[in-house]
């Protein structure tokens, strides 16, 4: 099968780093990281990714609204490539959209330093730990039993803000969330020792 795509650019891998992290990203988003329609439209045609279409809160017809999502092809392409390997599932397409917004109105140093859901989860992990080197046992113990009953939830993403050089966390949160939901991220806030951004779908 030929090959829309004969050569790959920085911006691509830029695209794709985006793309795990967030899970699904819309076409005017990519856009702003330098990703034109004409080039998803040949990594589609080249089966790394895929049209998903979903509802929103703002438009209810489901066809309506179309993000790009990694194949299983494109998952491996990735990885290979870039060594990028593990990706957001690319269920919860409103919710992805919305942070893939946010990393592509971010700057492109900032964008460098995204960390994604489950990177933020090991640095928590090491911060605990630290407050156990620390004999913090106080802090630690009542984090780590917290942790253990499932009620402290890693934010959607991080980044090291342009401006401060501090670390911002963000959190999109949708309809569905329950009070001990956005409690679980605001644990998480308080071990990496920093405010949550709040952004609504």
């Amino acid at each position: 099968m030929k090959e829309h795509i004969k050569h790959w650019y920085p911006k691509d891998g830029r695209f794709f780093r985006v793309l795990s992290i967030a899970g699904n990203i819309r076409q005017e988003d990519a856009a702003k990281i330098d990703i034109s329609a004409n080039r998803l439209k040949n990594m589609e045609k080249d089966k790394l990714i895929e049209k998903v279409t979903y509802p929103s809160r703002y438009n209810k017809n489901p066809g309506s609204n179309i993000s790009y999502a990694l194949t299983r092809k494109g998952k491996n392409f990735i990885e290979h490539r870039y060594g990028i390997s593990r990706c957001q599932n690319a269920h919860a397409a409103e919710h992805n959209c919305k942070v893939a917004e946010i990393i592509c109105n971010l700057d492109k140093k900032e964008i460098e330093t995204v960390q994604a859901e489950w990177q933020t989860r090991n640095q928590m992990e090491e911060a605990l730990e630290q407050m156990r080197q620390e004999e913090d046992y106080g802090q630690y113990d009542y984090y780590m039993d917290l942790w253990k009953a499932g009620l402290i939830s890693a934010v959607d993403i991080t980044y090291t803000s342009a401006q401060t050089g501090e670390m911002v966390c963000c959190e999109v949160v949708t309809n569905s969330y329950k009070d001990s939901d956005i409690q679980a991220k605001e644990y998480c806030g308080e071990i990496l020792q920093t405010e949550i951004e709040y952004v609504r779908v």
